[in-house]
């Protein structure tokens, strides 16, 4: 994927084009559809104005969207690109709805005239450029997946769908069917503002946190399934922040890892996920050593601090507990099991290890939240 330095100029390169040719073709249309009495041809030309906006407003979010992270921003500013396709979008169903208000009015008036020749030639023309811009636009969006260059390229294709019924509406009218330019003005004037709706729309969705599509996201679930070290896979949450898909999920893992192991296996889930998956940009890992897809059967636990001052309470008779060098705790199954580790020079001072096994056991029987102890020795 390009860097946002690279996304911004390519946007910027790509968006000016569109600009000039659809100010060139805005002054051709709206001209000759004046002379040339075709109101089809004046709406057509209006829309490829309203383009000029959505243009300055490609390249204005490009440039904020692209900017770095930063400590207003944490995650980056890629929802302006988001944010500015869903007013895209909006433009888009305004200039459709008043269109469709004025021909309507021009139909019911009978205020009709019967184009002249002209205009086919120019609305052929306005086709052909727009249809252009349209596949131009679109492979910049694809290569970098941006919402807005995508909104902008439909915006293009939706000018040369509303440019055929435009020539259709002309022809018809000369050939002797005087209302169909009216007509295919406000058919066109009604895809202008069905397209605005599915730009807005998508754009919406994504500004509310709406998931990745299914399917990919099944694709996902079990890339991370097969990461040796995974047990299990659960709660994987995606969203999309601009051209990048941002997910969290959690990984169950053997109960008993280190965490140093846990984190490793985590790693290789963020870091095969972003290699499968090259819009993916970051995946945040949580790791389970049981299923707490419900709710974790040990919250109401005590922490490290408060089990080991209720042991050392317990256990201050025991002259051999003074020697311990570290304790590690297992939250498991709604109970915690613990693991002493002393000196292998304990072994050797001792008569009987079982006995100094039973000892410590003896201890934690007395607290209720505790399941196991295992003395270890290095």
């Amino acid at each position: 994927m390009p860097n946002n330095n690279e996304r911004y100029q390519l946007t910027t390169r790509v968006t000016i084009v569109g600009a000039v040719v659809n100010f060139i073709l805005a002054i051709i249309k709206i001209f000759i559809g004046s002379i040339g009495h075709s109101h089809a041809l004046i709406v057509d030309g209006i829309h490829s104005f309203s383009d000029l906006l959505s243009d300055a407003l490609v390249v204005f979010a490009a440039k904020k969207g692209n900017k770095s992270p930063d400590d207003d921003h944490p995650y980056g500013h890629a929802r302006i690109e988001t944010a500015f396709a869903a007013v895209l979008g909006g433009i888009l169903i305004a200039v459709g709805v008043g269109i469709v208000i004025d021909a309507l009015e021009r139909l019911t008036s009978g205020d009709v005239v019967t184009p002249e020749s002209m205009t086919i030639w120019v609305a052929l023309i306005s086709v052909l450029s727009k249809e252009a811009l349209y596949r131009y636009t679109l492979i910049y969006a694809r290569r970098l997946n941006s919402p807005i260059l995508k909104a902008n390229a439909w915006h293009h294709r939706s000018d040369a769908i509303s440019s055929i019924v435009v020539l259709v509406g002309i022809a018809g009218s000369m050939s002797g069917i005087p209302y169909l330019d009216a007509a295919a003005a406000v058919i066109v004037s009604m895809m202008i503002a069905k397209i605005g709706w599915e730009i807005a729309k998508e754009s919406i969705e994504q500004l509310v946190d709406k998931g990745l599509d299914p399917k990919k996201v099944q694709h996902i679930s079990s890339h991370i399934t097969d990461i040796p070290g995974v047990n299990h896979m659960h709660m994987l949450r995606s969203r999309q922040m601009g051209a990048d898909a941002l997910l969290d999920v959690h990984i169950e893992v053997a109960p008993q890892l280190s965490v140093s192991e846990g984190h490793r296996i985590s790693d290789e889930v963020s870091k095969g996920l972003t290699r499968e998956f090259p819009d993916i940009a970051q995946v945040l890992v949580h790791i389970d050593p049981e299923d707490d897809e419900e709710d974790s059967s040990c919250s109401h636990l005590p922490l490290r601090k408060e089990i080991l001052g209720d042991l050392e309470q317990h256990w201050q008779h025991i002259e051999q507990s003074k020697l311990i060098e570290d304790v590690v705790l297992h939250y498991l199954n709604g109970k915690v099991s613990v693991q002493l580790i002393l000196p292998l020079s304990v072994l050797s001072a001792v008569d009987k290890p079982d006995t100094l096994l039973k000892e410590f056991t003896s201890v934690v029987e007395k607290l209720n939240y505790i399941v196991n102890l295992e003395l270890l020795y290095r």
